[in-house]
């Protein structure tokens, strides 16, 4: 597994070289677009809106505009914004984990050790882990990468740690943005509403979940190859006439 950052974690005084990964990867099936009318593929360029010019990736800078003014900086300049914070990983503190709000809960990565020919170290690495096993705490950290600072919170995950970087609380929008219909509920259907809920409560068992909608794209994909027909089923969800005849059907299913 390739690494996509390396630093260091800042426990306090102690510096710990680590290594950061992705802990997830793409399953989807990847389409690409094309011209419908000779399937050559669409290509994206990179041109300047003011000549027209093709650019490559040595052409491009970064600027910031201020008042029409274009103001360039070199990659050296932002960094020179917080030198170590590029490199380094802080520990902010320790907390416990069902302190952190569930819509904040962003992407997750492991931690592990950098590779010992390039400093790594594990007793550190694993003073830090074991302490907050002891403790039962994570810990909330900060970084900055690709010219953002980001929040997250470190936890023990099997011999290393597990990162789940975190939303900033100003990048979360109120839920007051999104229509609700009100409406009055029969206390009676709401108590055979909790009977389903309780008919349908289970172990969950996350290993028992597989993607499976990628399959049945790439059996579309086959079907289409060997000129067999696409059949385009039209979905229409089913009228609901009674509240309380549907939940008395799905109890009567269970009890069955």
């Amino acid at each position: 597994m390739r690494s996509i950052w390396s630093g260091h974690v800042v426990f306090g005084t102690i510096f710990i070289p680590v290594r950061l990964y992705a802990a997830s990867g793409n399953l989807h099936v990847p389409f690409h677009q094309v011209h419908k009318e000779d399937c050559g593929r669409v290509r994206y360029k990179k041109v300047c809106d003011k000549d027209g010019e093709e650019l490559s990736r040595e052409d491009i800078g970064k600027a910031y505009i201020i008042a029409g003014e274009c103001i360039q900086f070199t990659d050296e300049e932002i960094d020179a914004l917080k030198p170590a914070a590029t490199r380094t990983m802080e520990v902010q503190g320790f907390c416990d984990f069902d302190e952190i709000p569930v819509i904040a809960l962003n992407r997750s990565y492991y931690l592990g050790t950098e590779s010992p020919s390039r400093g790594g170290v594990g007793q550190s690495f694993q003073l830090l882990r074991e302490a907050m096993v002891k403790r039962g705490k994570v810990a909330i950290v900060k970084w900055v990468a690709r010219s953002n600072e980001y929040i997250g919170v470190l936890q023990p995950h099997h011999d290393g740690f597990l990162l789940k970087q975190l939303l900033y609380h100003e990048q979360v929008r109120s839920p007051e943005e999104m229509e609700v219909i009100e409406s009055e509920v029969n206390p009676d259907l709401v108590d055979k509403g909790a009977q389903v809920v309780d008919s349908m409560a289970f172990h969950f068992n996350w290993e028992d979940y597989t993607e499976t909608y990628t399959q049945q794209v790439k059996e579309l994909i086959e079907k289409k190859a060997l000129g067999e027909p696409i059949e385009i089923p039209e979905f229409k969800p089913p009228e609901v006439k009674s509240l309380e005849a549907e939940l008395e059907r799905m109890l009567a299913t269970v009890e069955d």
